[in-house]
């Protein structure tokens, strides 16, 4: 669950994703680089159906979709990215910034709203110093987990991680956009979160992707703020 009426969107994101790029490697389509994720109703625990595609098979660049199923009804839809590395070595490598996220203390599980169990139960998290915040998986969300799957969990928490205390708003997230620069190395996922909310109702979450070695890429969504009740 997530914080709210229905699945994490990680989850649901991760369950979309981790297919494609178990469908991307079946094919040698390359790496995962980008995955954009549209959450069009709560998707509720339950039995769910998925809809693969290759939408566009290149010699470098595929694009694969896919979507989920709740009662013949589309929850939720997911395009990703796939490029093929080639080597350049005019390019010099960025240079590591290695951490040990194991040195940052463990933070209290945080509650949701509805008191029941959720996603976030799922995680250890710390923080370090710089306000990077640090997931590791105590259990995969789905089989087989893969390098991009494996980051929107986490990714799909940055709004709430530096939401402002007031005022008490609902903060649901309508989308989930992670672009990968490589795939994460370690287990440890960290995000340094930032927010904008507006007087309109329409707020913004995006953060840097980082893992033990340095970022790796970014993630981005739009939110519909909404007053509790």
């Amino acid at each position: 669950m997530g914080p709210f009426s229905g699945l994490q969107g990680g989850a649901v994101a991760g369950l979309m994703t981790c297919e494609l790029e178990q469908l991307a490697c079946a094919n040698n389509l390359g790496n995962a680089v980008s995955a954009s994720i549209e959450f069009l109703r709560p998707t509720k625990p339950g039995k769910l159906r998925t809809q693969a595609d290759i939408v566009h098979r290149g010699r470098r660049v595929s694009v694969l979709s896919n979507k989920v199923f709740q009662e013949d009804k589309c929850t939720a839809r997911a395009s990703v990215c796939f490029i093929h590395s080639i080597d350049t070595p005019a390019i010099a490598p960025p240079p590591q910034e290695i951490v040990d996220p194991q040195r940052f203390s463990i933070l209290p599980t945080m509650k949701a709203i509805h008191g029941q169990p959720w996603m976030m139960d799922n995680f250890e998290v710390r923080r370090s110093e710089n306000g990077v915040m640090w997931f590791r998986y105590i259990n995969d969300i789905v089989s087989g987990m893969t390098p991009m799957a494996r980051v929107l969990g986490p990714a799909d928490w940055t709004h709430g991680l530096d939401r402002p205390n007031s005022p008490r708003l609902a903060d649901p997230n309508i989308n989930l956009t992670v672009v990968l620069s490589r795939p994460p190395i370690g287990e440890f996922i960290g995000i340094q979160p930032q927010t904008t909310w507006m007087p309109s109702g329409i707020g913004m979450g995006d953060g840097v992707l980082s893992d033990q070695e340095g970022p790796f890429g970014r993630v981005m969504m739009s939110v519909a703020l909404t007053e509790l009740v």
